[in-house]
């Protein structure tokens, strides 16, 4: 079975009895491939590890109310969003919960350890996406919860302003908690965010990351945001001390960082369109992703799996699907990288269908 994770490339080429060439490119992580904008001074680092940090993760929980222009009251964090699922997971113990799939895995992954009842809706087509608006409404008024991840983990894509505020209005009129899980959103703009909605309406929680934009994927920092009498309710769950001293003063100076995040947004998209050009050449499909991480499909499908083998041998670790549903392992997830690591990542592509073609 392949790793349910990306950025794994030792656990992976071990899985498959793959040596790992030494050049490896790992393109199925998806962090920022820029350069951590600060990092802690001595004095900063001896002051976070030598005392014990506060309970509730200040400064960084103030940084982050004044980001969003909010009460902290508002703001629960985490030791990265993925502890942040498992305290939504908590409280909906023996629930009845609907996925829109293909999403992230770890909701899945954290529900049925609370034993929820799991029921899923499939996006048909992933690369003109559309949510299934339908399908969604005829199952909210029989669930306590409904995840929608947007922009949407692993295709990239963003979905309408339109159809995020309607099923807000749903899931209001039937008391169903909405979580919107926004860990890519810094890659499109806060104006789409729902952190606004989310304060005032106790039947929406959006979770965020620190993790993607900032390259932080080993500190572990994120955050929910939420109407306060939400908020009382997950913390309850939160062991004591559970934001690291490090985590809370490197992500009080990140979030700080306005010029690293546009910066960051353009190189993404600058790489993002240009590789979108070299996948139309070569006959691929690609979603419509707004982010720093695409997925895309061969023009013949069915040689999925040789392909990715081939891509290993060669040093390209790719994202594959295997377990995310409706993919099912005939789409590829790739992270925006640095511009000689994309262009590898091309003459390998190329390399490739000039070897087995295009029909």
């Amino acid at each position: 079975m392949l790793p349910s994770h990306g950025a794994n490339p030792a656990q992976l080429y071990a899985q498959l009895g793959l040596v790992m060439p030494k050049d490896t490119i790992d393109f199925s992580e998806n962090v920022n491939p820029l350069p951590m904008p600060v990092t802690l001074t001595q004095e900063e680092l001896e002051q976070a590890i030598s005392v014990y940090p506060h309970p509730k993760g200040e400064p960084f929980l103030s940084e982050v109310a004044a980001f969003h222009k909010m009460p902290k009251e508002n703001v629960l964090l985490g030791n990265g969003a993925a502890e942040i699922f498992t305290f939504l997971a908590s409280i909906l113990r023996d629930k009845n919960v609907l996925l829109i799939q293909p999403t992230f895995s770890e909701y899945e992954a954290t529900l049925r350890a609370q034993n929820a009842t799991i029921h899923h809706v499939n996006v048909t087509n992933v690369v003109d996406y559309e949510l299934p608006m339908t399908a969604i409404r005829e199952q909210l008024p029989n669930m306590d919860a409904c995840y929608i991840c947007t922009p949407n983990n692993p295709t990239g894509v963003l979905p309408s302003k339109e159809q995020l505020t309607q099923l807000v209005k749903w899931a209001t009129a039937y008391e169903t908690l909405l979580i919107l899980d926004e860990a890519f959103i810094d890659w499109i703009g806060e104006e789409h965010s729902f952190v606004d909605e989310a304060i005032q309406n106790p039947f929406v929680i959006v979770v965020r990351s620190m993790t993607k934009m900032y390259k932080i994927p080993g500190i572990r920092l994120g955050y929910a945001i939420a109407h306060e009498s939400r908020i009382q309710q997950l913390e309850k769950f939160a062991s004591h001390w559970h934001i690291n001293g490090i985590a809370i003063a490197l992500g009080t100076k990140l979030l700080r960082q306005r010029a690293y995040r546009a910066q960051s947004i353009e190189v993404a998209r600058v790489s993002r369109e240009t590789i979108f050009r070299k996948l139309h050449k070569m006959g691929y499909r690609y979603t419509k992703s707004e982010t720093n991480f695409i997925t895309f499909q061969l023009p013949r499908p069915e040689q999925s799996d040789a392909f990715f083998e081939h891509m290993l041998r060669k040093g390209i670790v790719l994202r594959h699907t295997k377990n995310f549903r409706g993919l099912d392992g005939k789409w590829f997830r790739i992270g925006m990288k640095a511009a000689p690591q994309m262009a590898r990542l091309e003459t390998e592509m190329i390399a490739w269908q000039t070897i087995h073609g295009s029909s």
